[in-house]
């Protein structure tokens, strides 16, 4: 994406972003407040707002498969990550929950949208400072009991159209510490639509709501492997799109 293209993509954003203040003064209200309920229900409603707001202007379109009925309480959604078309596509996907984002500290350095990401009960990760991830985990395992959900992309970062990539050790200690299910997601086509050709473009992004996995109760052994099954989860479901698209390309020819 070109400086000029990102300029417009970001007034654009930021734009979108002014007629949920209405959003802010009362998510801040219930924050000051103690109300987490209150408060989580404001968030959705922002987010409900929001994301479906650029997905209509840019039309593009999601569309979903698999487990639409969400678990109680926390969870924590673990997706591939194909690019920054992932944040809005959750919230055109994930209507019935609140959730935050567990993402690098970059996107805390973009104005305005810095105070919404955090506002809506993101956790920034600083790279490379292990006492300062140790203390972002331990409040998002706070937020998790308490009832608020949080989406992690355990690639690290995105994967730009070159597939997904292998996740980072330890992603998910989040749900194992906090013993919050754990919901895997597949996603195809954000990248195409939101970033290959340098400006969002019409298109159809694929998401698949695997089965949520509960934590209470795993053993030991079962909490180690917890990742590696969530990656094989998400990324046959990614192989199983591609062997379709295969089909369907061949049935053209």
């Amino acid at each position: 994406m070109n400086a000029w293209n990102a300029l417009r993509l970001g007034a654009f954003i930021l734009t979108t972003l002014l007629p949920i203040q209405r959003h802010r003064r009362e998510i801040d209200a219930a924050r000051a407040a103690g109300d987490d309920a209150r408060e989580q229900e404001w968030i959705r409603l922002a987010e409900n707002d929001w994301g479906p707001r650029l997905f209509r202007h840019w039309k593009v379109r999601s569309e979903v498969t698999g487990e639409t009925a969400l678990p109680e309480g926390g969870v924590l959604f673990v997706s591939n990550h194909e690019g920054y078309g992932d944040i809005p596509l959750f919230m055109d996907v994930v209507r019935s929950k609140q959730f935050g984002f567990v993402a690098k500290d970059e996107l805390g350095k973009i104005p305005v949208f810095n105070k919404w990401i955090v506002r809506i009960r993101s956790l920034m990760l600083m790279r490379g400072d292990a006492k300062e991830t140790l203390r972002v985990f331990a409040e998002g395992e706070d937020m998790l009991k308490r009832g608020f959900s949080l989406v992690i992309f355990p690639e690290g970062h995105r994967a730009k159209g070159l597939g997904m990539q292998p996740f980072q050790k330890g992603s998910l200690r989040l749900a194992l510490k906090a013993r919050v299910p754990v919901v895997p997601v597949s996603v195809k086509g954000s990248w195409d639509c939101f970033e290959a050709y340098g400006f969002p473009t019409p298109g159809v992004i694929r998401v698949h709501l695997h089965a949520a996995i509960p934590t209470q109760g795993l053993s030991k052994e079962e909490g180690a492997a917890l990742a590696e099954r969530v990656e094989r989860i998400i990324r046959g479901k990614l192989d199983e799109w591609a062997a379709e698209d295969v089909q369907a390309e061949r049935a053209q020819v």
